[in-house]
């Protein structure tokens, strides 16, 4: 166990600023969508579902719904300002299933009847805690809660959800603005498999140890440290910090099989931890299992924690 000092040392090293090639960073306000008309929620209604679910389309061909059910909104379709790979958008008050996503298996999609109604600009839909609107643009404006806890704006100018992740610092990547897939990330198969093990393009090895609680950790050659350590590790609750890795390392899978690099701009969630691959091969992790978020940043050419 390495002493607090090290710790308290490896949060010094100086700041940085990343963004993941083809994100967008979220309004730093909620949208005001009183200015817009309502429509007639029946148009949209689809009572098929316990509580009751609305969808709609919007001018420019998304397919968006309301599943207060769900606890979540969203739009499916081609997304204008996000990575190519990003074809649905979520609206969550939970912090890992809200954000962009590439998926084939859509949740916003009408499943019965005939075609969603197309939402007409300068008209809003209120349904249970959601409101989503339609602008001028065209842009899509979706709210939740009020007040409004969360939102997210679907434009040319930049399509994210809002607002940045709670109690992280404002130097960090921001887990709203990478992409999340259906791609497993598990490695070989075993009735204990649950902890997604996989690279990133700068050459470490990750894994996401997390159930209610436990370890971040990727191994590999880290920069700037200078002192033998090839290990950097997050434990919630818990230190923070680097590391000589174990023998095997803590990425070691489970069980044997190849593991997946994870792309430039794209995230894992798994059980109260998220890494995020960084557009220079490196990677950031956060824990939020008992207090503030909890993590590190391996750049191309240095270490942090905080």
């Amino acid at each position: 166990m390495r002493s607090a000092a090290v710790f308290a040392a490896a949060a010094l090293v100086a700041p940085l600023a990343l963004w993941a090639a083809g994100t967008a960073a979220a309004d730093s306000e909620a949208p005001d969508l009183s200015k817009f008309e309502a429509a007639p929620i029946e148009r949209y209604l689809d009572t098929s579902a316990n509580g009751g679910e609305v969808y709609f389309q919007t001018p420019d061909g998304l397919l968006c719904a309301m599943r207060p059910g769900q606890g979540r909104a969203g739009c499916d379709g081609p997304l204008p300002g996000v990575a190519t790979a990003a074809n649905e958008i979520v609206l969550s008050g939970d912090q890992y299933s809200r954000g962009l996503r590439a998926t084939a298996s859509p949740q916003f999609v009408k499943p019965t009847g005939g075609a969603a109604r197309v939402l007409e600009v300068g008209h809003k839909i209120t349904f249970a805690d959601f409101e989503c609107a339609v602008d001028e643009g065209p842009k899509t404006l979706c709210t939740k809660g009020d007040p409004v806890s969360a939102w997210m704006t679907i434009s040319a100018d930049g399509t994210a959800v809002g607002p940045r992740t709670a109690g992280l610092p404002d130097d960090v990547v921001d887990p709203n603005d990478f992409v999340g897939s259906d791609d497993s990330y598990l490695v070989g198969i075993g009735p204990k498999n649950m902890f997604p093990v996989f690279t990133v393009a700068g050459g470490l090895t990750c894994k996401i140890g997390m159930f209610s609680g436990g370890e971040i950790a990727c191994n590999g050659e880290l920069p700037g440290l200078g002192n033998g350590d090839d290990e950097v590790f997050v434990r919630a609750p818990g230190p923070v910090g680097t590391r000589k890795a174990g023998n095997p390392p803590f990425s070691t899978p489970m069980y044997p099989g190849p593991v997946r690099e994870l792309p430039a701009g794209h995230r894992i969630d798994a059980n109260g931890g998220t890494c995020m691959a960084l557009d220079d091969g490196g990677v950031a992790c956060i824990a939020t299992v008992g207090g503030p978020p909890q993590g590190f940043v391996v750049t191309d050419d240095e270490v942090r924690t905080f």
